[in-house]
């Protein structure tokens, strides 16, 4: 009985199947495909930041680069070019970022464009250049120079441009120093520790702007002295001993940081100076230099640029 009950269900299940199969196929033949249909996936419209989140965002982003420029217009040193740099090419990138709307896009990608520029020539400054082939001046403070770039005019016309019409920046652009033309007198000291021998060195400077002419021996400074352009001086009472000739040119001359703020060079001569001094009876024999800031027709003297960072200070 065991067996056959198992038959009848086997039977009865079969019978089942063919009767489901008949009716997917619709009545006699073989059954066909059936094609399902799938939902359609649910889609939502991408969302933009309101003008009120816009302007919100802005002001976090550029917060550390109006912060960053204001030391540098304050009068920061060179290490605030690379503080500044860095936030404004992070802060370009977060704009790039935001989801913006197509009234917000254009804005948007002017004031990335413009810190983008901005980052690139504070690059340029620091590492030598002032973005249009003049070298920086590394002994003053950089406000001036940085002032002057192009980044700097079109960041801050694009700020003003924006903020007239009622449209958010976040971007507060300060004001830097301008340009001077401060100088000094033709023979003033910078530094005279080291004066009280007999030698002489005249300095003529005959380049395009005023000159630092600063002396070295034995590692340390021993006098520095200033020269308008075409000046001519002479240095008494060089005490005997071999000396470096290091001199810095350009125009501006920022007295209290001790440098040129614009149109700057770094030099020195390649062969040092030696100031001996010999006692007779009857006189006193000593060293005269003269050397020229400038070429001179079968001229002796070779010079090297030095990198603005490791020229000696006045």
């Amino acid at each position: 009985m065991a067996v056959n009950s198992r038959g009848l269900l086997g039977g009865a299940a079969a019978l089942t199947v063919t009767a489901l199969l008949a009716a997917c196929g619709g009545g006699g033949g073989s059954p066909g495909p059936v094609a399902a249909t799938l939902p359609k996936p649910s889609t939502s419209p991408p969302t933009y930041l309101t003008d009120a989140q816009y302007a919100a965002q802005l002001a976090a982003i550029d917060k550390p680069v109006s912060a960053a420029l204001a030391k540098i217009a304050a009068g920061g040193g060179w290490s605030t070019l690379t503080a500044t740099s860095t936030a404004a090419s992070g802060a370009a990138e977060k704009l790039k970022e935001l989801a913006v709307s197509d009234a917000q896009s254009d804005d948007n990608s002017t004031l990335s464009q413009d810190l983008l520029a901005l980052s690139t020539d504070l690059n340029a400054l620091n590492s030598g250049s002032d973005g249009e082939g003049d070298k920086a001046c590394a002994a003053a403070v950089p406000g001036v120079q940085v002032g002057r770039t192009a980044s700097v005019t079109a960041l801050a016309a694009d700020v003003g441009r924006l903020a007239a019409s009622g449209r958010a920046t976040g971007l507060t652009v300060p004001k830097f120093p301008k340009q001077q033309n401060r100088t000094l007198a033709t023979g003033t000291y910078l530094r005279n520790t080291d004066c009280t021998g007999n030698g002489k060195l005249t300095i003529e400077n005959g380049s395009s702007g005023s000159a630092v002419v600063t002396l070295k021996r034995n590692g340390a400074r021993s006098f520095a002295v200033y020269l308008r352009k075409n000046g001519k001086f002479t240095v008494k009472g060089v005490r005997d001993g071999s000396y470096t000739v290091y001199f810095a040119t350009g125009t501006d001359w920022d007295a209290k940081h001790r440098g040129f703020t614009t149109g700057c060079d770094y030099e020195k001569f390649d062969k040092s100076l030696s100031f001996t001094t010999k006692y007779t009876s009857s006189y006193v024999e000593y060293t005269t230099y003269t050397i020229s800031l400038y070429g001179v027709v079968g001229g002796t003297a070779s010079t090297t640029g030095v990198p603005p960072n490791q020229f000696p200070a006045p």
